[in-house]
């Protein structure tokens, strides 16, 4: 718990595009711990689902002037395999170093006050062909 405060890499991944307060997180770092994040928002509060086990493999590989950071995520019920020209929505972020002066890079930036990642609605579009 907690990765997110540290150097890390994110996935958000809503396979459902009408349904995108639904979504998987996945965060990987280069010291090689991961995390895998059910969440369903509501109107109330952001529910997670810590015991969902997706089942994703990571590796990482530091260079003096590059970090490098893969996850291999199977599909699974939350996460099906997609048929061409099927949509989902998607975002990823690098939170890099550790507070102060910690840097934030977005696919598609939330625009938040304070950095924060689970803003769903503004997930960028992946598209399978």
């Amino acid at each position: 718990m907690g990765l997110w405060d540290r150097d890390v890499c994110e996935i958000f991944i809503a396979p459902d595009p009408t349904v995108v307060e639904r979504y998987v997180e996945f965060e990987a770092a280069p010291t090689g711990e991961w995390l895998d994040v059910a969440i369903h928002w509501t109107r109330e509060r952001r529910e997670s689902d810590w015991e969902f086990n997706s089942h994703m493999t990571t590796a990482a590989k530091i260079e003096k002037n590059r970090v490098t950071i893969a996850m291999r995520i199977p599909w699974n019920h939350w996460i099906h395999e997609p048929q061409a020209g099927e949509r989902w929505r998607v975002n990823l972020f690098r939170c890099v170093g550790s507070d102060p002066g910690r840097g934030y890079v977005a696919w598609q930036p939330t625009r938040t006050p304070e950095p924060n990642f689970h803003v769903p609605q503004v997930f960028g579009w992946l598209v399978f062909r």
